[in-house]
């Protein structure tokens, strides 16, 4: 039996290969250097597919290599667009407060799938109305309040109301909500400390 397996080895090493196809190895040289620059990319933080196939197109990598390309990252476990957008919506209302139309516009940008983005919306619910009152709240400040219950004519009162509802319109927040909101905290800031 060694015999046997020692001359069947001898004659497959000598046997002749077949010459390497040029073209496919160029091919697969390509792959992997796109490869290697997608892992870069998802070194610093996390992606979602569209953004990676937005970095290959800007790259003008050609359709089967980038096809190729997120075929291996995705079977590498690397693309999970359900995570990445549950992470952003996390971590976009605990940094910046965002409303849930802002998130979803960004995420939309990113190029996620609708259902990815819902769910995020869903699972990571926080009351929204809370979020946009701590918000309100948090831009309020002491000479505000000051002012809001020394003034007569309510030109301080307009001139905040004006400004918060453009914070809360760049955050993304509901036009209704946002209306209800501002008006509950500044009649809450205007009254006497005491109360």
């Amino acid at each position: 039996m060694r015999d046997h397996l020692q001359e069947r080895t001898r004659q497959i090493l000598e046997s002749p290969r077949p010459e390497p196809d040029p073209e496919q190895a160029e091919r697969e040289k390509a792959v992997v250097h796109e490869c290697r620059y997608l892992m870069r990319l998802l070194a610093s933080r996390r992606r979602s597919a569209g953004e990676m196939r937005e970095r290959l197109e800007t790259r003008e990598v050609p359709a089967a290599v980038a096809h190729e390309v997120i075929a291996r990252i995705d079977r590498a476990g690397l693309i999970d667009d359900a995570a990445f957008a549950r992470d952003w919506v996390e971590q976009r209302r605990a940094l910046r407060a965002l409303g849930d139309e802002a998130l979803r516009r960004e995420l939309e940008k990113k190029r996620v799938a609708s259902r990815w983005i819902e769910a995020a919306l869903e699972a990571g619910q926080s009351d929204e109305e809370q979020r946009c009152r701590a918000l309100v709240r948090s831009r309020i400040g002491h000479r505000d309040r000051e002012q809001l219950r020394a003034e007569r004519d309510g030109a301080h009162r307009r001139r905040l109301s004006r400004r918060l509802d453009a914070l809360l319109t760049r955050k993304g927040y509901p036009g209704s909500l946002a209306v209800h909101v501002i008006s509950g905290e500044l009649r809450s800031a205007a009254e006497p400390e005491g109360r």
